[in-house]
């Protein structure tokens, strides 16, 4: 069986980690955020806290590859942003009169 250690390195992590980061900024950016319309300001916030979930495990997965996970109440920031996310989505689908049963 695997282990985390030989899925990824430090390193990758932190590729990752830098890209995902390129993308939140682009996503937040004040330029992105002004020239955007309603719908697109929802889907840039949902894009937002995904990439602020994505963050998170990365981070805890670098933590565990050095032996040690200090980050406080992982759960509880990455549950939040998805709650968030989840109601995002739910009222870029009211806006939108989309029906998805």
């Amino acid at each position: 069986m695997a282990t985390l250690k030989d899925k990824f390195t430090t390193e990758d992590i932190k590729e990752l980690n830098q890209r995902l980061n390129y993308i939140l900024n682009q996503a937040t950016h004040a330029n992105t955020r002004i020239k955007a319309g309603v719908v697109e300001l929802q889907l840039l916030n949902v894009i937002d806290q995904l990439c602020r979930v994505s963050g998170m495990l990365l981070d805890i997965t670098e933590q565990q590859l050095e032996g040690h996970i200090e980050t406080f109440d992982p759960y509880g920031f990455m549950d939040g942003k998805l709650e968030t996310a989840e109601i995002g989505i739910q009222n870029l689908l009211q806006i939108k009169k989309i029906e998805l049963d």
